[in-house]
């Protein structure tokens, strides 16, 4: 069974006893840490981060309001669930006070056993399913960045191997070229440049890539499309695509067989139609799609 802590924030020793006691009568194994004021409940909880505090209103140094206040501006405290505990601020306005502090419950004194015995457990149950969901959720994003981070890596190595193939294919074609040259009776030369032309003009490196290249980055040629000023081709969709993977400019032009200058064009072509400044960075307005 889990220990919980409950940090009871009361400079009056007589109520402290009494709300402690009560809390024993729970048969929760639960650790009770006091302070003594305001303050000093802030500095506590940042140490031993309770399940829950039970906060007095009037206190020294802080009143329990001006303490939940700092409690809930500070990143590590902020989720801690506050009851709020007063003998004199009992009208709805005191209320309504307590709660926009961000207690999330409050007991009048003179306090009632169950009353404040079933309000605790309440607490302590939401604040553990809140925790647990919290964890969940944790759990959940790291293991979609493990995924994403692990499809990137895959993104990154069928590219390394579309351009190690695309190299291939044209040196295998300037040695083509060669031995034409020098044997231009040689047959079965043009068979040849035949295959390497339809490995060129293959979609099957560029499917495999959209695949990927959609699961890591979900929905962005439906927001390419919702941000340009007229519609983009194929080519055009192409070529966001492998901005937005990072490719440098020599890696687009093997991607696409096509030339630095052509390159350089399809920059320009989609700048107009992204609608972007000549002062603008494509690869940045790209980035934010």
């Amino acid at each position: 069974m889990k220990t919980h802590k409950i940090l009871i924030a009361n400079d009056q020793n007589v109520d402290f006893l009494v709300i402690s006691s009560y809390i024993k009568l729970t048969n929760e194994d639960i650790e009770i840490v006091r302070a003594e004021n305001g303050l000093i409940a802030f500095e506590k909880a940042k140490e031993v981060l309770p399940d829950l505090i039970i906060m007095d209103w009037e206190m020294p140094e802080l009143n329990g309001i001006e303490s939940i206040k700092k409690l809930k501006a500070d990143d590590d405290t902020k989720e801690i669930p506050v009851i709020m505990i007063t003998a004199v601020n009992k009208s709805t306005e005191n209320l309504n006070t307590a709660f926009n502090a961000g207690a999330i419950d409050f007991v009048r004194y003179p306090i009632d056993k169950i009353e404040l015995q079933a309000r605790i457990k309440s607490v302590l149950l939401l604040s553990l399913y809140y925790k647990e969901m919290v964890h969940a959720e944790k759990q959940a994003r790291e293991l979609l960045e493990e995924i994403i981070e692990r499809k990137k890596i895959e993104l990154s190595l069928l590219t390394l191997t579309s351009i190690h193939k695309r190299n291939l294919l044209s040196e295998l074609k300037k040695q083509v070229d060669e031995l034409s040259e020098a044997n231009p009776e040689i047959r079965g030369i043009s068979n040849i440049y035949s295959i390497i032309r339809s490995y060129e003009e293959s979609e099957s490196d560029w499917i495999v890539f959209e695949k990927h290249f959609e699961e890591i980055h979900n929905g962005f040629f439906e927001r390419l499309e919702n941000a340009s000023v007229s519609e983009l081709s194929q080519g055009e969709r192409r070529f966001a695509a492998f901005i937005r993977s990072g490719l440098a400019s020599d890696q687009i032009a093997k991607m696409m067989s096509i030339s630095m200058e052509g390159v350089k064009k399809n920059r320009y072509r989609l700048r107009k139609k992204l609608g972007i400044e000549t002062s603008e960075s494509l690869d940045k307005i790209i980035e934010s799609i």
